[in-house]
Order: structure tokens, then C-alpha cells, then sequence
């Protein structure tokens, strides 16, 4: 497993979530979003495997185009802030 992390605009929470379910379903693992109010973006960390990063990068890209990609790294290397 990966963990992905993207930023995003905090109001677009819910579009990306749809766009990844609606693309994905159950090939998406856990997830974390955490919220920073004072600027109004989201970080989210995907989990996923290996071979569902394409799929899950165009998810994001398709739902929401201005999200903005972290780095992909091991999963177990995530934590919650």
C-alpha cells in the first residue's frame, strides 16, 4: 500500500470524495483528511495500492482539477496530525 497526499480547497471536500468513490469504490483504502480553517484548504492522504495510483491521481483529476499532489510514499509512513 501508498499513501498519496493532496491539498485542496476545503469547500471542494465533498467533490473530490465523490469523484473518488464514483472512479474507485472499494480500491481505495483508508483515508485522512485534515482541515486547516484559517486558509481554507483540506489535506488529504489516500491509500491505495500500488498498481491504483494512475487510476486514483486521474480520480482526483477528473473531480477536481486544481487539487494540488504531494508525495506518494509508503503507507505505514502516514500519520494522523
Amino acid at each position: 500500500m501508498v499513501a498519496l497526499t493532496v491539498r485542496i480547497d476545503t469547500l471542494d471536500a465533498l467533490k473530490v470524495r465523490l469523484a473518488l468513490h464514483r472512479e474507485l469504490g472499494e480500491r481505495i483504502g483508508v483515508y485522512v483528511l485534515s482541515v486547516d480553517h484559517a486558509h481554507g484548504q483540506s489535506i488529504l492522504q489516500l491509500q491505495c495500492d500500488r498498481g491504483q495510483v494512475d487510476a486514483l491521481m486521474h480520480a482526483v483529476m477528473c473531480g477536481l482539477p486544481q487539487a494540488e499532489f504531494g508525495p506518494l510514499r509508503p503507507a505505514a509512513a502516514i500519520t494522523v496530525q
